[in-house]
């Protein structure tokens, strides 16, 4: 959209507020713009490749992680936990969680929010008809019963320790949903019914979505009547907006961008140290030579992680050495590590017979040790990280092209397993499952195991942490599985993803958040200070 349009549109979103045509409009109670990195593909929490920041706003879930990576209640009264009474471990090895539900709550349409909600979800995920962004925990769900609208027990065949987490991402409403294809019901997944601060008041493909305060939210009616959230997939753009006053908030600030950043006037940063890291899937089901360690191994010696961060990504971020990160208390730092060292990338290759051409690329066989990574488009870091990782591995005689993607027809990239490698990031939730992301049977739609590593020993040790309530039991098994990751290095490791989000100094309530909750997880509760609540 062009300056002139998009003023144009500020204008009347702003009629009477103080959004004078000819500049764009103030933050304030009334309207909140927030400049993303992408179209949502899904507004449906459970379906999205993506982050789930909008989704959010609108679905809540029975729980959110907080500001600290706590697990606290939302839409559930209270976390269930065997001290309570609401988990119940049973002689036959399965385990029985009772959810009590928050009385009061009602969806936007008015009807109440009831376990017969919870119930649907389970139901319609584990019916095998749908595809959801994962399965994980619900395929081992036997059944829910509602001995009253408050009350959901979930039935699990198996001890799943994970479970506080299970409807992070909220329930599906029955009363609208029940007995329709949830792949084709369009005016769901983009427009849904929630119980949330917010709901979806426009979509238009492309340029924004525009949410609107909710009338007699459970928790208060939200203080700022609506957010824009408008979709700038380049960052410099993205940036420049922001210095200009065309958007007012940019969560999740390139890290090359932060300098420059701190001296816009009326900005402030907020900075958290982030639960998750970036890295390099390695497809070893597209590309037969990441299926042998040691030129995976290789790969990860090839790349000088110390100088990405001293150069590309200005020091703002630090060199970590897996999926676990210093925040959580699972966190292992005894992993194997992959310092820099061509000397040792070069012989583990020659080991693997990959030997080099008169063009310097090495081939086994007559066939090249060649792929391409896909990230980002837009995403100025990645794109120059990746030209460097492109140099790296050059450097040991091996070809990697570079092919950018829309951030928003990446997720379902990802999700295919199209593609040979990705430099992208996870972020992570609270629990150290790691499961998700490293069993063997753990590929989509069941999980996120992008890499399609399958290693039994491996699979083995994260099945023993998921059956485990034990908590010191259970951290002991993930460090000794974030061990055997290491060993087997699925995927190139290279940094933690460091929290910095650029909103109005005069935001108040905004925490951000070192989870995959994403920075608005307590949206109902920001304020503009020395605004009204906007009418």
């Amino acid at each position: 959209m062009r300056r002139g349009r998009w003023l144009a549109a500020c204008a009347l979103l702003l009629a009477g507020c103080g959004g004078g045509a000819g500049r764009p409009p103030a933050p304030s109670n009334e309207l909140l713009i927030i400049g993303y990195d992408r179209e949502p593909d899904t507004m449906n929490r459970f379906a999205t490749h993506i982050l789930e920041d909008i989704e959010s706003c609108v679905v809540e879930g029975l729980v959110t992680n907080d500001e600290r990576m706590r697990v606290v209640p939302l839409l559930a009264a209270e976390l269930p936990t065997v001290e309570n009474g609401g988990v119940v471990l049973r002689p036959d090895g399965g385990m029985d969680v009772t959810w009590k539900l928050r009385p009061g709550v009602r969806w936007h349409d008015g009807t109440p929010h009831t376990s017969a909600d919870v119930q649907f979800t389970v139901a319609a995920i584990n019916k095998g008809d749908w595809k959801p962004e994962s399965v994980d925990g619900f395929d081992r769900i036997s059944g829910v019963d509602t001995p009253d609208s408050l009350t959901a027990v979930v039935h699990y065949r198996e001890v799943y320790a994970p479970y506080l987490l299970q409807f992070v991402r909220g329930t599906l409403p029955r009363h609208v949903l029940a007995g329709r294809d949830l792949n084709t019901a369009a005016d769901y997944n983009r427009a849904p019914l929630g119980t949330g601060p917010y709901r979806v008041k426009e979509w238009k493909t492309g340029e924004h979505i525009l949410l609107e305060r909710v009338p007699g939210y459970w928790q208060g009616e939200a203080k700022i009547r609506q957010l824009l959230f408008r979709f700038v997939a380049n960052t410099t753009t993205r940036i420049n907006l922001l210095k200009a006053g065309e958007v007012h908030l940019v969560a999740l600030l390139p890290w090359d961008k932060v300098r420059e950043v701190a001296q816009v006037p009326g900005v402030r940063l907020n900075r958290v140290l982030g639960n998750g890291y970036e890295h390099v899937t390695l497809n070893q089901r597209r590309v037969p030579a990441f299926r042998d360690v040691r030129v995976r191994r290789a790969l990860a010696h090839a790349v000088d992680r110390d100088l990405l961060v001293r150069t590309i990504l200005d020091g703002q971020v630090s060199v970590v050495d897996g999926a676990v990160q210093p925040l959580s208390p699972a966190y292992e730092p005894g992993v194997r590590r992959y310092a820099f060292d061509t000397t040792q990338a070069n012989r583990l290759l020659d080991e693997a017979g990959w030997r080099r051409g008169a063009d310097g690329v090495r081939s086994r066989e007559g066939v090249p040790l060649a792929f391409t990574l896909i990230t980002q488009a837009g995403f100025a870091i990645r794109e120059n990280v990746a030209q460097a990782l492109q140099q790296a591995f050059r450097a040991v005689g091996v070809s990697m092209q570079v092919r950018l993607v829309d951030g928003t027809a990446i997720s379902s990239t990802w999700f295919a397993g199209d593609f040979d490698a990705m430099l992208h990031w996870w972020q992570m939730p609270a629990d150290p499952e790691l499961t998700l992301f490293f069993a063997g049977d753990r590929t989509p739609p069941a999980g996120r195991n992008i890499n399609f590593v399958d290693d039994r020993a491996l699979t083995a040790l994260l099945y023993a942490s998921d059956r485990t309530v034990d908590g010191a039991r259970r951290v002991a098994l993930l460090r000794e599985a974030q061990q055997r990751i290491a060993e087997l290095a699925p995927e190139i490791v290279l940094y933690n993803t460091a929290k910095v989000d650029a909103v109005p100094a005069a935001l108040r309530g905004f925490t951000g958040n070192p989870t995959n909750a994403g920075p608005f997880w307590n949206v109902h509760a920001w304020e503009v200070a020395g605004e009204a609540k906007a009418p």
